[in-house]
């Protein structure tokens, strides 16, 4: 059971972080974009929970659904799934109509109380997508009311917080909400709706609510003020190394990455206490941690030296290599590997391989490395029980110019007696100093250039070796991590780590990841850690809310697979938290960055000053909805959109990439007949649109267009793209404004939405 537990933990992770009730919250986040799964009957002989399906509660779940969501006639298909609370807080329901054909789909979750807590519909025969119809406005209350009519339970507890348009692809709007009581928020509970922005339908909906847990008031004993200094005493702004892996270039034209300086909390997670005072450092609390080993960090598919993935060669192929650059022979690397006293080796390992492979790294350059396989050959005989069924392998990584060990992972024998179903005690003979010395022995000897370079990042206990009669379990290696530095302060994306083993004190696992190709941004004049905590406190995000704390509780008398031995509680608790998002501070100037080191700005909605009609300027209404539009208070309607600003937009609208930075045409204007062009081209009729002598565009300038562009400037007006001025004139010449451009992409898009062209 203990063996089970630890992987079951590691699992439930991510699900234990959602409340009960709301587990299919997980899904809302790309439910708009994906075909919902097939939900099949209940099966009798899956785990239990402590809830049992019957037909009576069904019949309550389902009249309790239906009375809220109206299930057209035409859905007749049903299916359905129950939740019987296994390793979770309660039970739920999960119910599926469809129509006969398949096409078209209602999901609705409900919880033990039959509550709603999830619903969705799609049909695969509706096109939803596209330019929005509707304003964000216009459909706002529509989600309002669904809320009201699926929980009406939760009225005047909850407060809108931001809508967003997903995208082109689906045409929603998803509007968010979090719950907030007592005049403070609580951002843990909330409430999603996705209208569709044309056919103002709602699409779906989430709700990811603590019902039955009492809120503490909202009176705080503690003030912001002393909340912050009690953050910070009790965490740290930390100087390190960030990179966007976006590789630039030197002065002799070799590629490198950037690295740029930032300032980030020392600890992932921090809240104190409103009343107490107390300083939380998780929000969960974990009866066995889950301790994921650095052995799958298997060398064989590790990169080497910022490397790409390896190329195999054959035989003669490696002949020849070796006669050019002067490689190590197979048997060579093999001896290499094998005669180092500090490495874990199986004395099973009989059967070994090795392959060379050429290894493109990131300046563009190559090296060549032996990659070893050695395996353990003896056959097993399952009808033998007596036998040890454990056959050991390992893999290493040396490099072939210079010989020395990039990577090892050897597997290691487990002391669980399968015959006895008993644990096997074991003394350990090396500590984890002694442990230490030993890997940074190897280190020194193999990559000591870049070990100089680096420091102690993390240590700790690796691999359960037995569990002792108290049932706790007794370790028997020692982990390590290594993260590279610059000038004292660490960059993580480079690191070396190691295993030694706490009983042999091998090593059964080493490697490094590194990039010879960083360009370090210099830590003069940087500010203080105090002055960048103060900066972090500053940004929005660090004031008084609710939030859950989840308790995860096991019953050790029960049996863990079959029953409810596991089970998740949850506490509510009033505190000053930093969500600071992004977490990073400039270290020079103090602002808030990006994840890509940019400053950060937060994204508004678009609003213009000079814009007020909604009718005359409805287009740009709905593209600043879409998140699309000029920065700036003001739009300027008939100024002259330059080709920088024109390819931003279809970039964001996802129509390609536009790097304006990299266009030397960015400030230049665009004619009308320019435009034409562009966007026949992006339908694919560039050739036909050439065709001599069969166009007419029928307007009284159309001896001014330039011939190269009679046919785009025809076939635009005949798909509805451009029109004519009031005088019937194409205007050809004339520079296209921003206003005709809005609606000339908003024509392009609905007829590529249209199916028109295929």
């Amino acid at each position: 059971m203990k063996r089970f537990l630890a992987t079951l933990l590691s699992g439930l992770i991510l699900a234990s972080s959602i409340p009960a009730g709301g587990f299919a919250d997980v899904a809302d986040d790309v439910a708009s974009d994906i075909m919902p799964v097939e939900v099949m009957p209940i099966s009798l002989d899956i785990p239990r929970g402590t809830g049992e399906p019957t037909a009576e509660d069904m019949e309550k779940a389902l009249l309790a659904v239906k009375s809220k969501i109206e299930i057209p006639d035409e859905y007749s298909e049903f299916s359905y799934y129950f939740y019987d609370g296994y390793m979770f807080s309660d039970e739920a329901w999960s119910f599926v109509w469809s129509t006969p054909d398949g096409n078209s789909r209602i999901n609705v979750n409900c919880d033990k109380n039959y509550r709603i807590t999830y619903y969705y519909k799609y049909s695969y025969t509706d096109k939803p997508s596209g330019i929005a119809k509707f304003l964000k406005s216009e459909l706002k209350s529509k989600a309002d009311d669904f809320i009201v009519k699926i929980a009406p339970e939760l009225k005047k507890k909850y407060e809108f917080v931001s809508s967003d348009y997903e995208s082109i692809y689906s045409g929603n709007y998803v509007y968010k909400y979090q719950r907030k009581e007592n005049g403070v928020a609580f951002p843990d509970n909330s409430i999603k709706v996705s209208v569709n922005s044309i056919t103002g339908e709602v699409t779906a909906a989430s709700i990811n609510w603590l019902y039955d847990k009492t809120l503490p008031s909202g009176a705080a004993t503690v003030t912001k003020e002393e909340a912050a200094k009690i953050i910070k005493e009790n965490m740290k702004m930390e100087l390190v190394y960030k990179s966007d892996n976006i590789g630039i270039y030197d002065k002799s034209g070799n590629r490198k990455t950037k690295a740029y300086l930032v300032y980030q909390p020392s600890q992932s997670y921090i809240s104190v206490d409103a009343k107490s005072g107390k300083v939380y450092n998780e929000s969960y609390e974990w009866i066995y941690n889950s301790r994921a080993t650095e052995g799958a960090k298997d060398q064989a598919s590790m990169e080497v030296n910022g490397a790409g993935a390896p190329v195999t060669l054959t035989e003669k192929e490696i002949a020849k290599i070796q006669e050019l650059h002067e490689l190590i022979s197979k048997d060579k690397a093999i001896e290499i590997v094998t005669s180092n006293k500090s490495l874990y080796l199986d004395p099973n390992l009989k059967s070994i391989n090795a392959s060379l492979s050429k290894i493109d790294k990131a300046d563009g350059k190559s090296s060549y490395v032996w990659y070893i396989s050695m395996n353990d050959p003896r056959k097993i005989d399952y009808t033998n029980e007596k036998e040890d069924y454990y056959r050991a392998y390992a893999h290493a990584a040396v490099d072939a110019k210079s010989g020395k060990l990039i990577s090892f992972y050897a597997s290691l024998k487990t002391y669980f007696n399968d015959k006895d179903k008993k644990w096997e005690s074991v003394e350990i003979k090396y500590n984890k100093d002694q442990a230490r010395e030993i890997l940074e022995k190897l280190l020194k000897s193999e990559i000591n250039s870049k070990f100089k370079n680096s420091k102690l990042s993390n240590s700790f206990d690796d691999y359960v070796l037995y569990y002792n009669d108290l049932k706790k379990p007794v370790y028997g290696g020692y982990s390590f991590s290594y993260n590279r530095t610059n000038e004292g302060v660490e960059y993580p994306y480079n690191y070396i780590y190691g295993s030694v083993d706490g009983v042999s004190g091998k090593i059964y696992n080493f490697g490094y990841y590194w990039n010879d190709y960083i360009e370090f941004e210099s830590t003069k004049g940087v500010i203080s850690p105090e002055q960048a905590m103060d900066y972090y406190l500053n940004n929005k995000g660090f004031d008084l809310k609710y939030e859950i704390k989840i308790i995860n509780k096991l019953d050790e008398s029960k049996d863990i697979i079959y029953s409810d031995a596991y089970r998740m509680d949850y506490e509510i608790r009033l505190v000053y938290r930093p969500d600071v998002n992004p977490m990073y501070i400039s270290p020079h100037t103090g602002e808030q960055l990006n994840y890509d080191g940019t400053v950060y700005k937060e994204k508004l909605p678009y609003s213009y000053s000079d814009i007020t009609d909604p009718v005359k300027y409805r287009n740009i209404f709905l593209l600043a909805n879409m998140g699309l539009g000029f920065e700036g208070d003001s739009f300027q309607p008939e100024k002259a959109i330059t080709v920088g600003e024109f390819n931003q937009l279809l970039s964001n609208i996802g129509y390609g990439y536009y790097n304006k930075d990299e266009d030397s045409q960015a400030a230049k204007t665009i004619s009308r007949e320019e435009a034409a062009m562009t966007f026949i081209s992006r339908l694919g009729l560039e050739k036909i649109s050439k065709l001599s002598g069969i166009y007419k565009t029928g307007y009284d300038d159309e001896a001014s267009i330039k011939s190269d562009y009679i046919g785009a400037v025809a076939i635009a007006k005949a798909l509805g793209l451009m029109e004519a001025d009031s005088m019937n004139k194409f205007n050809p010449k004339k520079e296209l404004s921003r206003m005709e451009a809005v609606n000339l992409i908003i024509n392009y898009i609905n007829l590529q939405q249209s199916g028109l062209l295929y």
